[in-house]
């Protein structure tokens, strides 16, 4: 895999957009008013962040998604990456390491998150190695601790106003060691409950891994 990409990906935790009280301390001239309570009818919307960390780039690209965590949406994400930088960064690659945790949108048993996999491949021509981590793991997928704990430092306090104003708090977000953060903002309305079978997908291009095979595979172009 010495020329091909390594991705951890996964899910930030869901934010609303509006005047809402967040932990942290934030610097200011006045202090911000916000709602005592964070009803959901108090919010201007929904703020989605789904990242990628690239561990041999030691950079994160994130989307700010406006309203459900979806496959598809999962899987944009994924595509933005590739076409605006990993084409660039990996233009030689054959696969792609893609660690990931075991539930969400990203679920190991989801159907529909296969098929939006075999459309990634098969867009690319990526052969994409896929680890699951099993349940109750997620806090060794190296995003958590490489990623989504820098970007919370950065916003710590911080009132998200605006999309755009997240996008530019997520942006600033670097540690010593060089990391760099990308963000772009995706106003696509992706459906939630959209059911797919097992026969929707090509199994054949689907390849078990001998050891725990439910959390390991390869999916083919």
């Amino acid at each position: 895999m010495k020329d091909n990409p390594i991705l951890s990906m996964d899910t930030k935790k869901k934010e609303k957009l509006g005047d809402f009280k967040r932990n942290g301390h934030l610097y200011c001239q006045k202090a911000p008013s916000t709602y005592t309570q964070d009803y959901p009818h108090l919010a201007k919307g929904k703020i989605v962040p789904h990242g990628l960390y690239d561990m041999k780039r030691n950079e994160g690209y994130v989307t700010i998604g406006t309203n459900n965590e979806t496959a598809a949406f999962l899987i944009d994400n994924l595509i933005w990456w590739h076409q605006t930088y990993g084409i660039h960064h990996y233009p030689d690659a054959k696969y792609l390491l893609l660690y990931l945790d075991a539930g969400g949108a990203n679920s190991y048993r989801h159907h529909a998150f296969k098929k939006e996999l075999l459309r990634f491949a098969q867009q690319t021509g990526l052969k994409v190695v896929v680890v699951h981590y099993p349940p109750y793991c997620s806090k060794w997928n190296p995003i958590e601790h490489r990623l989504f704990s820098q970007m919370h430092r950065q916003a710590s306090g911080a009132i998200f106003w605006s999309y755009q104003q997240v996008k530019q708090i997520y942006q600033r977000t670097t540690t010593k060691t060089g990391l760099k953060v990308f963000v772009r903002i995706s106003q696509i309305q992706y459906q939630k409950g959209l059911k797919t079978t097992k026969d929707q997908i090509d199994d054949n291009r689907i390849l078990a891994h001998p050891e725990l095979p439910q959390f390991n595979y390869t999916v083919l172009p």
